[in-house]
């Protein structure tokens, strides 16, 4: 295996960043400093591997998935200078060292995001060119009647322009019409920089709340905010077998 991909692997760094910090010398393999990114080794040849000073583990990570419910006002992000609510410090507070999450969402949203120390798997759940389904609840202002409803999720469907962008749901349906407000499912498979949020805008709909209640195969269920539960063992062997597509899929392109 790669240098660069081994440690990116055992640190949960990036590979961009795992490789920099080869280049720049602060990874030593077996007491020598190795500063080629490329470099050929078997973990089972390394006796000790360092970065910065600190010691990672030299053996494979055992491959896991979770469910974490993402409250709002936590910001998807590793660290942030000015804002110290972020999942990257709350995965570190938990012990989740090496993990990385799928399924962005923006600070004021909440719900499902998937966890996990597989990067081939985030890969696979975050790249638009595997159009995973992520389902969405929002709720709208206002008392949408059968045929404002059903207009405006038509018009998801067949798509909105918005800057450049093609903006659009594959399925939507009314979860719950009330005095004050109407409940809707949309479900996206790329999932553009606020798409949501300006698809409502294109339809004059003042979006009060959104929240996320699946990623592919893995549902939200009965978490409550900030709950992370571990995904069960039916839930893991979907999630391989999706990897598995998409990395076949990605072989044959």
């Amino acid at each position: 295996m790669k240098l660069m991909k081994l440690v990116q692997q055992q640190s949960g760094l990036s590979r961009r960043k795992a490789r920099d910090l080869v280049d720049d010398g602060e990874v030593e393999v077996n007491g020598e400093v190795e500063k080629n990114p490329f470099a050929q080794y078997d973990l089972s040849e390394i006796h000790t591997l360092y970065l910065r000073g600190h010691p990672l583990p030299t053996y494979p990570p055992k491959l896991q998935a979770y469910r974490f419910y993402k409250p709002q006002g936590m910001l998807c992000s590793s660290d942030d200078p000015h804002y110290g609510r972020t999942i990257g410090r709350f995965l570190r507070s938990e012990g989740f060292i090496g993990y990385r999450w799928a399924g962005r969402l923006d600070q004021d949203a909440e719900g499902l995001l998937l966890l996990s120390n597989d990067g081939q798997l985030v890969h696979s759940l975050t790249h638009p060119r595997y159009e995973v389904e992520k389902r969405y609840h929002i709720w709208v202002s206002g008392h949408l009647d059968h045929g404002r409803a059903g207009g405006v999720i038509d018009r998801f469907m067949s798509g909105v322009i918005d800057e450049g962008d093609e903006l659009k749901i594959t399925e939507g349906s009314v979860v719950d019409r009330g005095s004050e407000h109407t409940q809707l499912e949309l479900v996206l498979t790329e999932g553009k920089k606020n798409e949501i949020k300006r698809l409502c805008e294109a339809a004059n709909l003042n979006l009060i709340r959104l929240r996320r209640v699946s990623i592919g195969p893995v549902e939200i269920g009965n978490l409550s905010p900030r709950e992370v539960k571990k995904v069960g063992p039916r839930g893991w062997q979907e999630l391989r077998e999706f990897k598995e597509e998409a990395l076949s899929q990605r072989h044959e392109d």
